[in-house]
């Protein structure tokens, strides 16, 4: 597993890029099924292109909040050498008081991470959405707080 911020910072930007190739292949796909539906086999239907399509975005939010969760608690558990706490809440504002993170970017951290409740849990009122490259800059400020090798 990575310790250094820079590699955990590439893995980020790495799940970004992924996305954008996706959406890419998304798009090509979608407009060949559109102009020839007997292109899709099997059970899958025009609206499951759509669907995904529509929902690839929230998809990469998730992956690339897994990047940086899974960096914060790679990081308390050698920095610290404890385990991290289970609430992701609480890793958030432990790893910002112990990196003296400002609080306007805990708080940042903190809006993507409940977007991305938001689509795991599917929140009765979900919070204002936030794009893949926003997500990615926001997690990324964070994670540029810690040091550079643990």
């Amino acid at each position: 597993m990575p310790s250094s911020k820079f590699e955990w910072m590439r893995r980020v930007k790495a799940v970004e890029r992924e996305h954008i190739a996706t959406r890419f292949a998304m798009d090509y796909l979608s407009a060949a099924v559109q102009r020839d539906p007997s292109r899709i086999g099997g059970d899958l239907r025009l609206r499951d292109f759509t669907d995904a399509a529509e929902r690839l975005e929230g998809t990469y939010i998730v992956r690339l909040f897994a990047e940086f969760e899974t960096c914060l608690r790679a990081f308390w558990l050698v920095a610290l050498g404890k385990l991290p706490p289970s609430r992701t809440r609480d890793l958030l504002d432990g790893v910002g008081a112990r990196r003296r993170i400002p609080h306007d970017q805990i708080d940042n951290a903190h809006t993507v991470r409940e977007y991305r409740n938001s689509l795991v849990h599917a929140a009765e009122e979900p919070p204002e959405p936030i794009s893949i490259d926003t997500a990615r800059s926001r997690l990324c400020h964070y994670l540029s707080f810690l040091p550079i090798t643990w």
